[in-house]
């Protein structure tokens, strides 16, 4: 999952969010016919409900008795590995599961775009020489430009409380290594998140603090001028505990302004406690490579066609694409496998969907949305006609309830394609949280109904961008859940008589 994105809207008062959207449910109705929905008699709901829960429980059945997940996960994890954007093992990836959908006997093609740059990460090393020696480990950020070789500076932490502050370190940051940040508040083992999103998101409560250093732009402003000064490096806090890295980054495929690399937090920490006391002095080299020009990436796509309403699409779908720390297990392996497995089981059971049913393996997530906007660019003409999509990307906890995305004049019909879900696979309640960060958002701008499913956290915290995103941190059975949970909801949607309702794109909204 990728922390590079949100999604423009968010309501923090769940009062004022039911309230609000019921105005604009009658108001989307009122305004927009298209939108209206189909009178349907209690006797009609009802044989819809019972149908969706048979199928539904054959659609469980099926993946418990002959799923592949756990044996395609493994061999994704195994013999090819992480999976970078623009990468060979990415590019292999693709092919791979292209021909994995075939073998099932599921139309598939592959979709490809290109990328400034890929990106392969070098051998990197560090060291505090004063005031004391000790070789530290470092990982690059992805994307990161490598150092002019092996660069040596004092260590100066850029206290920043506003724009104006950065004038007192100009002329001062020639050769320097920079800290932009005190450490982390890195959650004790007591602070048990609710799920898997809030295990490396956690959700903000109060006013946001107000600093040039938590907003985005003010960032660039501040790494932009280190550039100019001729710092060295910048050096970043992973934020986990037990000594696991983090690599976060993108800067949409092309070199960053400066050579940036995280620092355990432990190692953090203590430079910065070092600090306190007096002056730090560090090497460093980092070593990553570029491409010299563009790269190509591509996303995986395949489809069972709908037998009433062919043009009219249904879509799964999870990134394919993962960070090179670790394999590329629980993000986003898991979710990736579990549409594959989703695509093997409907067309094992041999059914024919009313709407045609498509499965997306997306590029590009973790720097942004690659994957999805290639998608929803290559079939911009086909938005009005996509009647809902549904992404897993938290890793292998068990899905426990699907995530409205503020998307309230939906809440009525997604109730009705919810329920029989909810009696299989005993789910929670719809969630009316937004949550804004996966493969789906691209959709959810153009809008069309796209949700998220939540997770348990199982694993995801040390997991999530780190070396231990790896294969053994597998829950098979709460993964093949979710792979059913996907191939249902895909077909209660197909088979829902009226489509779920659009909403404004957001460009319309003027957000």
């Amino acid at each position: 999952m990728s922390l590079l994105r949100s999604y423009g809207y968010r309501c923090t008062a769940i009062a004022i969010v039911v309230c609000s959207s019921l105005f604009f449910i009658q108001s989307a109705r009122s305004q927009n016919p298209a939108n209206l929905q189909v009178t349907r008699s209690d006797d009609e709901k009802r044989s819809y409900r019972s149908a969706m829960e048979q199928a539904d429980q054959k659609i469980s059945e099926e993946v418990k008795a002959r799923s592949e997940l756990v044996k395609n996960l493994e061999y994704l994890t195994t013999e090819i590995g992480a999976r970078l954007t623009g990468s060979a093992q990415m590019n292999r990836a693709s092919d791979w599961t292209l021909q994995r959908f075939k073998d099932y006997g599921v139309d598939a093609h592959l979709e490809t775009t290109e990328i400034a740059h890929a990106w392969t990460r070098g051998q990197d090393t560090a060291e505090i020489t004063e005031p004391i020696s000790k070789i530290v480990g470092i990982r690059s950020m992805g994307w990161s430009k490598a150092t002019n070789g092996t660069v040596t500076g004092s260590v100066i932490y850029l206290n920043v409380t506003d724009a104006a502050d950065l004038a007192k370190y100009k002329g001062k940051l020639k050769g320097a290594i920079l800290m932009t940040r005190a450490p982390a508040d890195v959650p004790s083992d007591t602070d048990v998140p609710n799920n898997a999103y809030d295990a490396v998101i956690p959700p903000s409560h109060g006013i946001p603090p107000a600093g040039a250093l938590g907003r985005f732009r003010e960032r660039q402003q501040i790494t932009q001028m280190a550039a100019d000064e001729g710092a060295a490096a910048v050096l970043m806090d992973s934020g986990k505990t037990d000594a696991l890295f983090n690599m976060t980054g993108g800067f949409r495929y092309e070199p960053s302004q400066l050579p940036t690399a995280f620092l355990t937090h432990e190692d953090y920490s203590l430079i910065y406690r070092l600090l306190q006391a007096g002056q730090v002095t560090m090497k460093l080299n980092l070593t990553g490579t570029f491409t010299s020009g563009p790269a190509k990436t591509s996303i995986t796509v395949a489809e069972i066609k709908g037998s009433e309403h062919p043009d009219e699409r249904v879509i799964i779908g999870a990134h394919l694409d993962s960070w090179d720390l670790g394999q590329g297990a629980l993000d986003n392996g898991t979710g990736a496998m579990a549409v594959l497995e989703a695509a093997r089981t409907l067309h094992a059971l041999g059914w024919k969907p009313k709407r045609t049913i498509t499965f997306i393996l997306f590029t590009g997530e973790e720097q942004g949305g690659a994957g999805a906007d290639l998608f929803v660019k290559n079939h911009a003409a086909e938005i009005p006609k996509m009647d809902a999509v549904l992404v897993l990307d938290l890793g292998t906890g068990k899905a426990f309830t699907i995530c409205l995305e503020n998307q309230y004049e939906t809440a009525s019909l997604m109730e009705e394609i919810y329920r029989p879900l909810q009696e299989i696979f005993s789910l929670d309640s719809l969630d009316t949280r937004f949550y804004g960060s996966s493969d789906h958002i691209e959709f959810l701008n153009k809008g069309v109904p796209a949700y998220f499913c939540l997770q348990k956290p199982d694993h995801y915290r040390q997991a999530h961008h780190s070396q231990a995103d790896t294969f053994d941190k597998l829950i098979p059975d709460e993964i093949n859940e979710g792979a059913a949970l996907l191939a249902a909801w895909a077909w209660n949607v197909s088979e829902m008589p009226q489509p779920l309702p659009h909403h404004a794109p957001r460009e319309q909204r003027g957000e």
